[in-house]
């Protein structure tokens, strides 16, 4: 709901769009680079022969590559804006941090920085939990804090 709510989906269409447009325009100019470098060499006369495919693939992979950490990044910022979002309505940071760590089974949950900002499209479990627990220290004032983490009393009780 968080993600719909911050308007992370039109927000995210704008930026992959931009990333695509950015391709294309990448991936033309570095093309005819290399085919007024190589081109002849290689038998490709343009853009539109099949020839150039290979090449075509591998300056695609290149840039994706290269663009990996930019993207995560953003889609980490969203998921933890997300979770924030979740954690002001639910006001569970206890069962947030719960979800966190299990998710670690098939996670790590506690990465290296640069392995978290290279390879993890979503915050670590580590830095929700870290998120969760500072989220509860600084809203000492909910029903589960005062109740120490317990239901209040009549709260989760059934019938």
């Amino acid at each position: 709901m968080g993600h719909y709510v911050l308007h992370h989906i039109p927000k995210g269409i704008v930026f992959f769009g931009i990333v695509i447009v950015a391709g294309f325009l990448f991936l033309r100019a570095s093309f005819d680079a290399v085919l007024r470098r190589s081109g002849g060499r290689w038998g490709v006369r343009g853009a539109g022969d099949v020839a150039g495919l290979p090449l075509f693939a591998i300056l695609a992979a290149g840039y994706l590559f290269v663009l990996t950490p930019v993207t995560n990044s953003i889609i980490r910022l969203h998921e933890a804006e997300a979770d924030l979002f979740g954690l002001n309505a639910s006001q569970e940071p206890d069962g947030f941090a719960e979800v966190s760590l299990k998710l670690g089974e098939y996670r790590k949950l506690d990465p290296g920085r640069l392995e978290e900002i290279l390879f993890y499209d979503h915050p670590s479990g580590r830095n929700r939990i870290f998120a969760a627990m500072r989220w509860k220290a600084e809203h000492p004032t909910t029903p589960q804090a005062e109740s120490g983490g317990r239901p209040a009393a009549g709260e989760g009780e059934k019938p």
